[in-house]
Order: C-alpha cells, then structure tokens, then sequence
C-alpha cells in the first residue's frame, strides 16, 4: 500500500521500509443473560426475556469517524503525528483467491466502503523507527460484519500471502495472535511478516482490525527495533478499540 501501509512494501524491496498492512485476535462473543424469574401464586413463573434492540445498519457518519480516531495524546509519551501520504492505488490481487480479504485491506480505504473515512499516522523514537498508521471507516448494513468474517476465513487459510507489484513478486507470512487483547464487537490481530530479498532480515508489522456495529478501525503498527514490539502492541490495542466503541456511542 502506498499509504503507510504498502509503502512500507515498496520499500522494503528496496531495504528501506515502514509499515505494511491488514488483522487476529477472535472477536468476543455477546454473553446470554438468562431470564429473569419470578413468583406468582406460589408458583415460579419465568419473566419474559428483555429484548435487544436492534443493531443499526446505518453508517457512521462523518463526526463519528473522526471521534474514532486517534490523536497523538491518546498513545502516550514519545508519539508524534506524522504526515499522511496520499494513497489511491487499488489493493493488489492475492495470488491465491482465499487470500484476497486480507489483500482487500492494503490500500487506503477497502473500495467496498460507504465512505472515505478517516486517517491518522504516528511515529515514536529521535528518527520515527516505530510508526502506527490508523483509518477509520464504515459500511452500510452488515458489510462491516461481512468483512471481518471474511478476514477470519482468510487468517485461518492464508499463513502466507503473495502478489505481485511493480513487476516484483511479494511475499508474507501471516501470524495470528490468539493472545492479544480482544477489543470491540470484533476483533482480529496479527503479525504480517515480509522477508526482504537478498537481506538476511525481514519486517515485521502488527495489525489489528477491529469491528463496531457498522464502523471498522484498522492499524498497523511497525515497531522498528522495539524488542518487546508484541508487548507494545498489546498496550495499543485496547486503546484504539475503545476510541471506535466511544464513537459509536456519540
């Protein structure tokens, strides 16, 4: 993604990267609560169960898009904003059509969005070695649900990931992350692994997508030489979910 995101991949053909893109951590399932009971007449008689109200199918708007993005002060000491670079390229084709959900999230805004949505890049460290790179976004009836059903199907088919771009064959290891924190509705993280040709080392970034009614936030976080980048990674979760589930709410 040209963002931050392919970028990262353009450049790292040529050993000189930033971040990459795309989501594992299981979703948390919504728990049952029983029914209440009660008496009457001396017999127990089962209250009826309340009633959910119906999820809404409507897409954020554009006030709730930007409340779910984050700002430098939400990440805490030593993170920056740093410059957005202009993405309008397409998401590239997987060589491999189960792999396509994650590909779908290598660029800007999946093109299967309602709307544009929001963006916002950081960096940490005297030369920004560690960025994070968040957009927000929404979809119009269950297509948020849609996606991320279709990016746990791929997690779970696609431990790597190839295509091609600019003539030059890509590829990932794809590493779900079944331990990190779980965020949202819906959540998935994992580690997009990309081995540099002809370089004994690769880059590595983590990525979270996330899922809240009809909105979606996604990150990726390419922690640079961070040796405890998983931990890091754990702390930031939990706080780019919960800017998406407060925005939902407003």
């Amino acid at each position: 993604m040209r963002t931050r995101m392919r970028r990262g991949v353009a450049a790292a053909l040529t050993a000189s990267a930033l971040v990459l893109t795309a989501a594992a951590c299981g979703g948390g399932e919504d728990e049952k609560k029983p029914a209440a009971s009660g008496e009457a007449g001396g017999d127990k008689a089962s209250a009826p169960a309340e009633e959910k109200p119906a999820a809404s199918t409507e897409p954020l708007t554009a006030a709730q898009l930007k409340a779910a993005t984050l700002v430098a002060a939400d990440l805490g000491d030593g993170w920056k904003a740093a410059p957005i670079p202009a993405d309008d390229e397409p998401a590239p084709k997987a060589d491999k059509a189960e792999c396509q959900p994650i590909a779908d999230l290598m660029t800007e805004v999946p093109a299967t969005a309602s709307a544009k949505g929001e963006a916002a890049d950081f960096e940490k460290g005297a030369e920004g070695d560690s960025a994070l790179s968040q957009r927000a976004f929404t979809y119009e009836g269950t297509g948020a649900a849609d996606l991320t059903k279709a990016l746990g199907a791929a997690l779970d088919a696609c431990p790597k990931l190839s295509f091609t771009q600019d003539g030059e064959k890509v590829e990932m290891n794809i590493q779900k992350l079944p331990g990190a924190p779980k965020t949202a509705e819906e959540s998935y993280a994992f580690v997009m692994d990309m081995p540099i040709p002809g370089l004994d080392m690769s880059i590595k970034a983590h990525l979270l997508i996330a899922r809240q009614g009809t909105g979606i936030t996604r990150a990726a976080y390419v922690p640079g030489q961070d040796p405890a980048a998983a931990k890091a990674f754990d702390a930031l979760i939990p706080k780019i979910g919960d800017k998406l589930v407060k925005a939902t709410q407003g």
